[in-house]
């Protein structure tokens, strides 16, 4: 029998990722816009609710971490080709608390899951139904998030003979090993967007914002623009300022019709997001009566906390970029 152990001189380092990532920064964040704002559209789009999508999902990743915990690696297929998912107990004082909701607001979203047969609930025990699987199965995210790994590769060196990965081989090994790296993919996105509702007030904020940033990335990406930096701050310092700056001087923003069709958001809706965004200085209204995210100049208060906020975010994208790569590289 072989006898198999890792390589530890081949464990891929956080400093690996960080010069990786810095030198593919416009790109790698492209991608990470592309991700984030994917999984807020299926969010809102699969209940028009995205608490209640969340909720959903945080009592999936429950299953994955049983898998995990029980050392069961089940793919993908394997995963969704069950008929109803089990929960260990769980109580909404739980939900509450991991997922930041009122325990009225928990209570609320439980019942119209219950109502609408995605879940069948017996006092603490909770079943997911497999109608679930057609809101909660995560092909995109698995596609954005897997061209997110294979961008930030590009120039990750380990050693000579090492080659970049392209998205198809991440997104096959995320599925031959599904419960145990989507588990770990799950615990960071939870994390990550709780930390976007504290500073957005609410997901659909989130959302709107996200997309005219994401619009920006575009925009950016197509006018040939650099960014270089000795350090991850200065270059996502550097980043928001160029892609503001460019936008605002080529004045290509979006209009509330245009945000509406995106994200499938209601135009009032939208409207009315916009105007939050504004007062919280994260969104500015140009002078082609377009919707940009702040600049240095304009809105400077909301930048300052924009960036700040951001920059808080790279350990966490990075972090799990480095568990990824040494799940499926070495």
């Amino acid at each position: 029998m072989n006898n198999l152990k890792p390589n530890i001189s081949n464990i891929i380092s956080i400093e690996s990722v960080n010069e990786a990532c810095d030198k593919n920064y416009e790109d790698m964040m492209l991608k990470y816009y592309q991700l984030q704002f994917g999984w807020f559209h299926n969010a809102y789009n699969a209940f028009k609710d995205i608490d209640k999508y969340v909720i959903l999902a945080y009592l999936v990743n429950k299953t994955l971490s049983f898998y995990n915990k029980h050392f069961f690696n089940v793919s993908f297929d394997e995963f969704y080709s069950n008929k109803s998912l089990e929960i260990e107990k769980i109580s909404i004082s739980e939900i509450v608390r991991e997922l930041k909701l009122s325990k009225e607001t928990a209570r609320r979203k439980l019942n119209e899951l219950t109502r609408d047969g995605i879940i069948v609930r017996d006092k603490k025990k909770i079943t997911i139904q497999s109608n679930a699987f057609t809101y909660q199965k995560p092909i995109i995210s698995i596609q954005n998030f897997s061209n997110l790994l294979s961008t930030s590769s590009k120039y990750l060196k380990i050693n000579n003979n090492f080659k970049s990965q392209n998205s198809e081989y991440f997104e096959k090994q995320i599925k031959k090993n599904y419960t145990h790296y989507w588990n770990d993919f799950l615990n960071f996105q939870i994390e990550l967007i709780l930390r976007f509702k504290d500073i957005f007030l609410n997901y659909e904020n989130v959302m709107v914002f996200c997309i005219c940033l994401l619009n920006q990335a575009y925009n950016m990406k197509n006018s040939d623009q650099k960014i270089e930096a000795q350090n991850t701050n200065l270059m996502h310092d550097m980043y928001t300022n160029t892609i503001t700056r460019y936008t605002l001087e080529n004045s290509k923003g979006l209009n509330p019709t245009t945000i509406a069709e995106l994200t499938g958001i209601p135009r009032a809706s939208v409207i009315r997001k916009l105007n939050e965004l504004m007062k919280l200085n994260y969104i500015i209204l140009n002078s082609d009566k377009l919707y940009t995210t702040c600049s240095a100049k304009k809105g400077s208060n909301g930048f300052k906390k924009l960036t700040k906020f951001f920059v808080s975010n790279q350990p966490y994208i990075r972090g799990i970029i480095k568990d990824f790569f040494n799940y499926t590289i070495i």
